[in-house]
């Protein structure tokens, strides 16, 4: 039976407090930006080629009667 008392840190609390230590290093994000007059709104007709389920053959169709 394990000590109920022992308090050992989750390895992710661990590793993200880690990070805080030296808030310099910790880097995110990339120098892309969105520009307004370059940015285009999509048409439903662009937008219809999906992944479809497997086995995507149309064994889910139901018979009509």
């Amino acid at each position: 039976m394990k000590n109920k008392s022992s308090k050992k840190k989750p390895f992710f609390a661990s590793f993200l407090e880690k990070q805080l230590k030296d808030p310099q290093t910790v880097t995110g994000g990339g120098p892309d930006i969105t520009i307004p007059e370059r940015d285009v709104v999509t048409k439903p007709t662009l937008d219809m080629a999906q992944t479809m389920k497997y086995p995507s053959d149309g064994d889910d169709d139901v018979p009509t009667v």
